[in-house]
């Protein structure tokens, strides 16, 4: 765990690849996985100790409910399995109650940030280790570096079960993981249905509401990571039905809500696959770079009419947030979704944005109820098109799309 597999390079050439990212502006996050290793790691094959790992008479497998943390009612089985029990045939569960391995895991983590100088680190299935072990390793890890950032994979159902492992949750057992962020999975649940389902009371774009109407039990809901999919993942193309329109109202809620955005390489040009499929069909290169790729989807020529509309639409969004701190650190204040419209604001001292999602038809939208937000206000530059809405009585919203406005005095 202190070298780089040598079919990936040298720790040397990781090192480089840190500095040269750094002179680019980027940051480079590890990933990491401490709940389990490969079966023919070293360590494994000439295992330090016979609790260096959790054995049973027979192959056992997780339960995968990380539930049972949380659950008041969770019987001492269910704990076990979802604790100890191995997370496939060919991965073991490491025991990090063993005290020589617990230290083992927090001193690699150090010298990988003292030696490359990476910026973060994302922890693979943070639930599964050891709860306190955990903890600890992310408070050692945060008290030798103050400025570097942890995000947990808290793959949950449920907003209070995903709230519960964000660092300085104010849980009911004390616990506290002292991550610095953690996986949004249920507002990427409800971003897979929200944008290609007919709205109701709870579905369509009422599902993003009610997501976040449940922000009060996160510390900090702002530093959650949102997306609309990632390497675990069906594509997300391929999960809305291909409908471009639904993928355009979906990248522009990503990417003005609260939260940090993470996008996967390739979905700003429509990749697809399924789960079901393999994992290997989600996980497909991005084409091009390689002498023997067919197609080159750096360059536009490379690329379908629709992948660069989805890439033209995605790349002036982002090059629009990059200078707008009202979208990273400003306050988020929505209305109650209604007739397949959803309307909510950014907001600080020095600029409000207006996003309206509009799932049905198109429509002239009335704007008096939102006079709160638009008082002193007389116009909008629309983001994506680079026009401005001389008045904001009435707002035009086409079919299936999103509008995003800078309002202007």
């Amino acid at each position: 765990m202190y070298k780089v597999d040598p079919r990936h390079g040298t720790n040397d050439k990781y090192k480089e690849f840190v500095s040269e990212s750094h002179k680019r502006g980027l940051k480079v996050v590890m990933d990491m996985v401490f709940n389990h290793v490969g079966l023919e790691h070293w360590f494994i094959k000439d295992i330090p100790s016979k609790d260096w790992i959790h054995f049973f008479p027979e192959f056992t497998r997780s339960n995968f409910r990380a539930e049972v943390h949380i659950d008041p009612y969770a019987s001492e089985h269910d704990k076990e399995l979802m604790n100890n029990g191995w997370f496939d045939t060919t991965m073991p569960d490491l025991n990090q109650k063993n005290p020589f391995l617990a230290r083992y895991l927090i001193q690699n983590s150090i010298w990988w940030i003292e030696f490359s100088g990476i910026d973060g680190i994302r922890m693979d299935t943070q639930p599964y280790p050891d709860q306190e072990f955990m903890a600890t390793w992310a408070k050692e890890v945060l008290a030798t570096y103050p400025d570097f950032k942890i995000v947990g994979e808290s793959w949950l159902q449920k907003e209070a079960h995903t709230a519960y492992w964000a660092g300085n949750a104010k849980n009911a057992d004390g616990y506290n993981s002292n991550l610095s962020s953690v996986t949004d999975f249920p507002m990427y649940f409800a971003m897979t249905k929200a944008f290609v389902e007919d709205d109701s009371w709870t579905d369509g774009l009422a599902r993003l509401y009610y997501v976040l109407t449940h922000d009060f039990m996160y510390p900090n809901a702002q530093s959650n990571l949102i997306f609309l999919d990632n390497h675990d993942l069906s594509r997300f193309y391929s999960q809305i039905k291909y409908n471009l329109n639904a993928y355009k109202m979906a990248i522009s809620f990503l990417l003005t809500t609260r939260g940090t955005p993470q996008l996967y390489m390739g979905t700003e040009i429509l990749m697809t696959g399924i789960d079901a499929n393999g994992h290997g069909n989600m996980r497909k290169d991005f084409p091009g770079g390689w002498a023997s790729d067919k197609k080159n989807k750096f360059t536009a020529a490379g690329r379908s009419k629709e992948e660069n509309m989805a890439f033209s639409y995605t790349q002036k969004l982002l090059n629009w947030r990059k200078s707008k701190p009202v979208i990273h650190t400003g306050k988020l204040t929505h209305f109650v979704p209604e007739n397949g419209v959803y309307v909510y604001f950014r907001h600080n001292a020095e600029s409000t944005v207006m996003v309206i999602l509009n799932n049905g038809e198109e429509k002239n939208i009335s704007t008096g109820k939102y006079k709160e937000f638009l008082t002193g206000y007389k116009r909008g530059l629309n983001v994506i098109e680079g026009l401005e809405i001389q008045q904001l009585e009435q707002i035009f919203v086409p079919a299936k799309s999103a509008l995003i406005l800078e309002l202007l005095k």
